[in-house]
């Protein structure tokens, strides 16, 4: 059985008080990143209201993978 890759990378950058997005999706189609970015959501909202301080974290997984 073949394992499919679905990606959704979302990259917020802030200059100048100016904020960019930029998004790449993989074998995700818009519905689903929706449904994703919801998901998301609700959990950095969750961890805010445990008091969690480490809502992000981020590691260097491989080349240009980021895990969370």
């Amino acid at each position: 059985m073949e394992i499919k890759k679905k990606e959704l990378m979302i990259r917020f950058s802030k200059i100048n008080n100016q904020i960019q997005t930029q998004m790449h999706l993989k074998g995700i189609a818009p519905q689903e990143a929706i449904g994703l970015l919801e998901m998301a959501k609700d959990q950095i909202l969750d961890d805010l209201k445990k008091g969690r301080k480490d809502i992000f974290r981020i590691s260097k997984k491989g080349d240009d993978e980021i895990e969370k």
